[in-house]
């Protein structure tokens, strides 16, 4: 019975969000900052509005209910010229910041999904 509470859906999400809050903020760290206000739409927007634009998502097309609990880290669609800047275009050079900074901290995130799962064992199992 502690084993299917370890494995449940709120364990894995938890344990899920853990790794992604640790991509999450390494990518919040390495987004570039212009350094002009812009307008779009009749609205300006300040420099650091793609840094303030990141945010992470439950992935539902790959997470699948009690078996796996996947979320990605990306912007919003305040922040839509993020994929401009990490992949480039015809006309502007690639500045990538989101797969540089999963490289970073991929094992880092690991340890915390692992941390999650080892503490909710612990506490089911009363092993401390």
């Amino acid at each position: 019975q502690a084993l299917d509470s370890i494995a449940s859906e709120a364990v894995l999400l938890q344990a899920a969000v853990a790794g992604a809050r640790v991509i999450f903020d390494e990518v919040k760290l390495r987004a570039p900052v212009g350094d002009a206000t812009y307008e779009r739409k009749g609205a300006p927007h300040a420099p650091g509005t793609l840094r303030d634009s990141i945010l992470i998502a439950y992935d539902k097309e790959v997470s699948v209910p009690g078996k796996l609990a996947s979320y990605i880290v990306t912007w919003s669609k305040d922040a839509f010229y993020g994929r401009f800047l990490e992949y480039g275009t015809s006309k502007l050079s690639a500045r990538p910041f989101l797969r540089p900074s999963y490289e970073a901290k991929k094992n880092e995130a690991a340890a915390a999904v692992d941390a999650v799962i080892q503490t909710k064992a612990g506490e089911l199992t009363n092993v401390k």
